[in-house]
């Protein structure tokens, strides 16, 4: 895949990482000056030397690398959790999803990639949050998302949806019109920090009928070394409850 002017790339020096709009313009790290310009016209996976020689291997960043970079206002799901999306439901190419509730635009980047050409209806009612939630959508060089300043507690437009994320403080209140707005064998996804929004969601979502699980995703990185290897001392513990509720 080529690089072109304004492609997004990931430059790899070592264990340091750098997240990087590709223009006519040198990149100065501690490594060294990278021109940017001379990636123009390359292929992903082509190494470049600073002006100091050193070595930087340029890549295609993942959903992972961007959020780790990408400007923050809420808190952001974490790819571990987000994987559980499209595990669980199915979500895949060409699919229609609704969002409640943009945040920083993270998820709205990874269920965007996933689904495109399939389109993300964001819903938002904080101006700021819209705001940010955009720049980073149009950072990661996507443009299937339709961004509405609007609360989706007032309701959701759209039909034949394939699948509703909720990451607000009351999903059960957007059961109905979520369940109106899907099709047979669509989801909603609700991601809740406290297990109280997860007995309201998951108690309404059944009275609609509708199969409910709820889970948690706990991961534990491990250290590998030649003296032994082991779990890290820290890792990332909770982070939020995921429901999934099938319209059947």
């Amino acid at each position: 895949m080529t690089i072109e002017n304004g492609s997004l790339v990931l430059l790899i020096h070592g264990k340091k990482s750098f997240l990087v709009k590709v223009s006519e313009r040198d990149f100065h790290t501690h490594f060294g000056v990278v021109n940017l310009s001379e990636l123009i016209g390359k292929n992903y996976g082509v190494k470049v030397l600073s002006h100091s020689g050193n070595t930087f291997a340029v890549v295609k960043p993942t959903f992972t690398d961007f959020i780790k970079k990408m400007r923050k206002m809420p808190q952001v799901i974490q790819p571990k959790d987000a994987a559980q999306i499209t595990a669980y439901t199915g979500l895949s190419r060409g699919d229609t999803v609704v969002e409640g509730g943009a945040g920083s635009g993270a998820l709205t980047v990874f269920l965007a990639s996933t689904v495109d050409p399939g389109i993300v209806y964001s819903y938002e009612n904080r101006k700021d949050f819209l705001t940010v939630a955009r720049e980073n959508v149009e950072q990661f060089g996507l443009n299937n998302v339709c961004f509405k300043l609007k609360d989706i507690y007032e309701g959701i437009e759209e039909e034949h949806v394939d699948l509703v994320t909720l990451d607000i403080a009351s999903p059960e209140k957007v059961v109905e019109p979520a369940y109106n707005a899907l099709e047979i064998g669509g989801y909603i996804f609700s991601y809740s920090p406290c297990i109280e929004q997860v007995s309201r969601f998951c108690l309404t979502a059944r009275e609609w009928g509708m199969q409910v699980r709820t889970i948690e995703c706990i991961v534990r990185e491990y250290e590998v070394s030649k003296k032994g290897t082991r779990p890290k001392t820290r890792m990332l513990g909770h982070t939020g409850y995921m429901s999934f509720a099938r319209k059947v």
